[in-house]
């Protein structure tokens, strides 16, 4: 079924952000501090943005055309995340790791891997330099959550395909009654059902208003499936 692909990530299109959280203060600012002393003011300001990922401390998401073998990346996006307890100075450190990459990438140099020889090299030189404690990645399993996490109430569409592959989907109440049409008219689709969740796999998961889901094993499919409550 064509419709369907794997959800990454769910895109931002709002512009910098200039007002920050009350706690945190204006990523707008934390970006140009550090644009200024650590690539001496050579990026020009991306989407910015604070986010509630719980699998990830910061990202950084652009766009990309190639054409005649050559890659233009673009609309460029950078995110911290709030969910966990993060002191100033960590919080600055997964900032100046998602800026490393957005240099990487806007300035079109060739890494051997996403953290690789060219990563890592400018992130030690800038730990040296400005006193940094940047890392390739912080197990988040040691990190405290800044609140208490009240459990999402999820309405789930869970897909079995003909081919064998499960979907799962979070999805707009709203659009239930359209995609209960158009799943009626899906020739591909070998049983479905629609349920409700509480669980954190759904939490970071964005609310589809169309057939777009999440691609998993059959078995954690039919483990979700007896978790969830069944709409009759």
């Amino acid at each position: 079924m064509s419709s369907f692909s794997k959800i990454c990530r769910q895109d931002s299109s709002s512009r910098p952000d200039a007002s920050g959280t009350p706690e945190r203060g204006s990523l707008l600012e934390r970006f140009n501090r550090y644009n200024a002393l650590i690539f001496d003011g050579r990026l020009p300001v991306p989407r910015l943005r604070w986010s509630r990922a719980r699998t990830r401390l910061g990202q950084m998401a652009c766009r990309r055309k190639t054409s005649l073998g050559r890659t233009k990346y673009y609309d460029y996006t950078l995110s911290v995340s709030t969910y966990y307890e993060l002191t100033e100075e960590q919080t600055d450190d997964v900032l100046i790791h998602e800026m490393i990459h957005y240099s990487i990438a806007y300035t079109g140099l060739k890494d051997t891997s996403p953290h690789g020889v060219i990563f890592r090299s400018m992130m030690e030189k800038i730990n040296r330099r400005f006193g940094r404690h940047v890392t390739v990645s912080v197990n988040t399993r040691d990190l405290h959550a800044r609140e208490a996490q009240q459990p999402a109430d999820c309405l789930v569409l869970a897909l079995e395909m003909k081919d064998g592959k499960c979907y799962l989907s979070s999805v707009n109440p709203s659009a239930a009654g359209r995609l209960a049409a158009t799943l009626a008219q899906a020739h591909e689709i070998a049983r479905y059902g629609w349920y409700r969740s509480e669980d954190d796999f759904f939490r970071n998961m964005p609310r589809v208003r169309s057939l777009r889901g999440r691609c998993v094993t059959a078995d954690f499919y039919n483990s979700m499936l007896h978790k969830m409550t069944l709409l009759k």
